[in-house]
């Protein structure tokens, strides 16, 4: 007589269980079935997205979501990930982009005796690729300094015969926003003119340090070339 289902599964019980022999009660695939079931696919997807549609965990699992939920599910992704990039914009503002552009401030200095009238001429050089867009100089009342020169690379930026008093360029002033020509390390910023002599409220003899600043986008160091 042939062996049945039955006696064929009690000779080899761990056999029978793996291959999921109901005749011993075996749940192989139960897990599985399961899943198909809703237990884990709609717990898992209700617990994530559920509630943000208003859709219950179990209707989720007993049916696919409408186009109306996939919609504001897209919508509630895109919403977190906008905000997530804006934080990131705070810390790394170039992320994504080749070239590297931050805001920088280029320094020109030079050391006036208080009462002694002089020349002024006052020249650097960036370290990176930089375009000024604000000038600002550190001077306590008009007629200290004037100004017959202010040069970017070869581009005066004085157009006119007349001279400019620096007092113009203080840093309370007002209107100070400028678009000069773009300097790169082997270009010079150039700052030239006279110091009148005059106090300014400050003791005769004091070493006063004349300083005029650029401000503007710059190429972070490291970054693509332009």
């Amino acid at each position: 007589m042939k062996p049945n289902a039955h006696q064929l599964a009690m000779r080899d019980p761990a056999l029978a269980a793996l291959m999921g022999v109901g005749a011993l009660g075996a749940d192989f695939g139960g897990d599985f079935t399961d899943e198909l079931a809703g237990d884990d696919y709609g717990a898992e997807f209700g617990d994530e997205h559920g509630a943000e549609f208003g859709a219950t965990p179990l209707a989720l699992a007993k049916r696919p979501p409408s186009s109306q939920e996939l919609v504001r599910m897209w919508q509630s992704m895109q919403a977190r990930e906008a905000a997530r990039n804006r934080q990131v914009a705070k810390l790394d503002p170039n992320r994504g982009s080749g070239l590297k552009v931050e805001r920088y401030i280029l320094s020109l200095s030079q050391v006036l005796v208080i009462g002694v009238a002089a020349a002024v001429n006052m020249q650097s050089t960036p370290d990176c690729t930089f375009r000024p867009q604000r000038m600002s100089i550190i001077v306590p009342t008009p007629q200290f300094v004037i100004l017959n020169v202010i040069r970017m690379a070869n581009v005066e930026v004085i157009i006119g015969a007349g001279v400019v008093d620096a007092f113009q360029f203080n840093a309370n002033g007002v209107g100070q926003a400028m678009d000069l020509p773009t300097l790169t390390p082997a270009n010079r910023a150039t700052i030239a003119g006279n110091y009148t002599g005059f106090a300014g409220g400050f003791p005769g003899a004091f070493a006063y340090t004349l300083t005029a600043s650029f401000i503007g986008p710059s190429a972070l160091a490291g970054g693509a070339a332009i």
